[in-house]
Formats: C-alpha cells, structure tokens, sequence
C-alpha cells in the first residue's frame, strides 16, 4: 500500500472520529490516545503500538459505532499490511 492511500484511509478514520456522538469517559479518553497515535504513526511508524489500540477500540466501537469500526479496522489492516 501507498503512502498516498494510507493517509487516505486516516483521513476517512479522522472524519469518523469526528463524528462519533457522545462517549462515556473512559472511550472519549481512548479517542484521543487514538488520535495521537494516529499523528506519531504518520512521523514515526515503527515506534508506536496503533494496531493494538485500534483493534481494542474496534471491538468497543463495532456495536456502538459500526461505522467508525469499520474505518478503524481499514487503518488497522493497512498498517499490519505495512508491518506497523
């Protein structure tokens, strides 16, 4: 996978995250570590645990959120398929 359609794919991620309704604490917390994760990755992929935290957040989010799941489970299989 390209550069160019990865950062495609966490533009779609960050459009879902943008949209996610209203969260208890603990998920809103988890959100932001998500979007922070997402940043250190674009700079420094090999550094950083992304894929475990999304595959976390997937499982919480897919009832919830079934949108947002599918777009994290896109980030989550590109960035394994890049060795991430």
């Amino acid at each position: 996978m390209s550069d160019q359609e990865l950062r495609r794919k966490i533009e779609e991620l960050h459009r879902e995250l943008a949209e996610v309704g209203e969260v208890d604490e603990d998920l809103e917390r988890m959100l932001a570590d998500i979007r922070a994760d997402i940043e250190t990755v674009m700079d420094r992929p090999s550094e950083h645990s992304l894929g475990g935290r999304l595959s976390e957040a997937i499982e919480r989010f897919e009832a919830s959120h079934p949108r947002l799941a599918t777009a994290m489970g896109a980030v989550a299989d590109q960035l394994a398929r890049m060795g991430v």
